[in-house]
């Protein structure tokens, strides 16, 4: 079973994920840091991420002797489980780390790890859009009201329950879970800076893309983001 956590919630603060980074080194155990609002929350490549008041604004923190490799993918897959859970909706999942709603992100994760003494010291950070007004064609959100907060407490509660279960992860068949979720199976896909068309083909048990190339080989893929055709 996971470790207990301590779980500390603000109105507002510059990045869940360095405020949980900071508490997890003052209390050396697992932290679950959350905030109505972030005025610095960020993404991959440290992209900006929007956090708007209301929205999930989550990061948990916990020490290990090594990360899962496919810790993104997964905390993608475990957030899927809790939402279905708590608001009865199916998103879906984007290689590697954004989560999908009727054809729109409506979140994404940001894994950041460091050694820490003799351990690592891994964040997962979640964001949610349960209500936003997009400032671009791709973001949507799960259409939930921003202002019921028990619902939002139990939300995090159960989010926070399945990302525990990543502390010590060891389950062989999750591959086959995540590319039932994910959005893009057998699409056309592109590499960034790449001109030439892959088939999204699955993944393997570390989380890289499996791309096939238009003569029919199989490679793998874990560099970046892949833009799929079509999605938005």
């Amino acid at each position: 079973m996971p470790k207990s956590y301590n779980h500390l919630h603000f109105k507002s603060v510059g990045s869940t994920n360095d405020l949980c980074r900071d508490e997890c080194k003052k209390q050396f155990k697992s932290i679950l840091i959350t905030a109505d609002k972030q005025t610095a929350g960020r993404g991959r490549n440290q992209k900006k991420w929007e956090s708007p008041s209301g929205n999930i604004s989550f990061s948990y923190g916990f020490f290990c002797k090594k990360p899962h490799n496919a810790l993104s993918l997964l905390a993608g897959l475990k957030t899927t489980i809790a939402v279905d859970k708590i608001f009865s909706k199916s998103v879906g999942l984007k290689w590697p780390n954004d989560l999908i709603y009727q054809s729109k992100k409506v979140g994404g994760i940001l894994i950041e790890s460091e050694n820490f003494e003799d351990r690592f010291l891994t964040i997962v950070g979640i964001g949610l859009n349960l209500k936003v007004k997009p400032t671009e064609a791709h973001w949507g959100d799960l259409n939930e009201e921003l202002d019921n907060e028990e619902k939002k407490l139990i939300f995090t509660k159960e989010l926070a329950h399945q990302i525990a279960q990543l502390e010590n992860f060891s389950d062989k068949n999750w591959t086959k879970d995540w590319v039932e979720k994910c959005v893009h199976m057998d699409k056309k896909i592109k590499i960034p800076a790449n001109k030439e068309e892959f088939l999204f083909i699955g993944i393997d048990e570390n989380g890289a893309a499996l791309l096939k190339n238009t003569n029919g080989d199989v490679i793998t893929y874990q560099e970046s983001s892949l833009s799929i055709l079509n999605l938005y």
